[in-house]
């Protein structure tokens, strides 16, 4: 199993985790996939994300919309790359599309033939158990979402976008207010990313890891 959890990909670290993953498939050319957390209809972010992986290796040649763009010829050229890349965005809206679609267990199937994630912001969150740490980076829930877990990847949940300034006494605190199952949280900086490469968890940068108890 090979995931990333990027906060920033415009940072080194960022580019790191993502070039971790590209570099982990072999020399090959690889074909990746892209799910937009919303509409792009000028295409732009999808454009500079190409241009990123372009200059890693990878070839960034497959465009997934969930809302009135979705179609199903897409959905199989996705599942047919060897990377996913999960865009950032609102994170509730993102979610609400993913189950809207069905693409939750679709996406879990992929991972467990080894296809490879790479999540950026919200995109990683959704690869967690539950998008609940979303409001702790600032996200609203404007879509009324009720069933906020994920694809559940790994165990922990996943917070973007931290500041140095909060400290661990402030976060325990921001996490009582959140749901009682919520056990380990890795929180990042925008310089910060996660990979996970079969069970082994690997740090870039400075992640901070919350575990309940501790």
């Amino acid at each position: 199993m090979m995931l990333a959890f990027v906060s920033d990909p415009n940072t080194d670290n960022g580019v790191a985790a993502i070039k971790y993953v590209v570099d982990s498939l072999g020399s090959c050319l690889k074909h990746i996939g892209h799910i937009a957390s919303q509409p792009d209809p000028g295409r732009g972010y999808y454009v500079s994300t190409q241009q990123m992986y372009s200059r890693l290796g990878g070839r960034l040649n497959c465009y997934l919309e969930l809302e009135d763009g979705f179609n199903e010829a897409s959905l199989k050229q996705l599942l047919a790359c060897d990377v996913i890349h999960l865009s950032g965005g609102d994170t509730y809206r993102f979610l609400k599309w993913l189950r809207y679609r069905g693409l939750l267990p679709v996406l879990r199937q992929y991972v467990t033939e080894g296809g490879a994630l790479i999540g950026v912001s919200a995109g990683a969150m959704i690869m967690t158990p539950s998008v609940e740490t979303a409001s702790l980076c600032g996200d609203i829930n404007r879509v009324g979402l009720q069933v906020l877990s994920g694809l559940s990847a790994v165990p922990f949940h996943f917070v973007p976008h931290v500041s140095y300034t909060q400290t661990p006494a402030i976060i325990e605190q921001e996490l009582r207010a959140l749901s009682k199952g919520i056990s380990q949280v890795y929180f990042c900086s925008d310089n910060d990313s996660l990979v996970i490469d079969n069970g082994n968890v690997i740090e870039m940068g400075e992640p901070f890891r919350w575990q309940e108890g501790e």
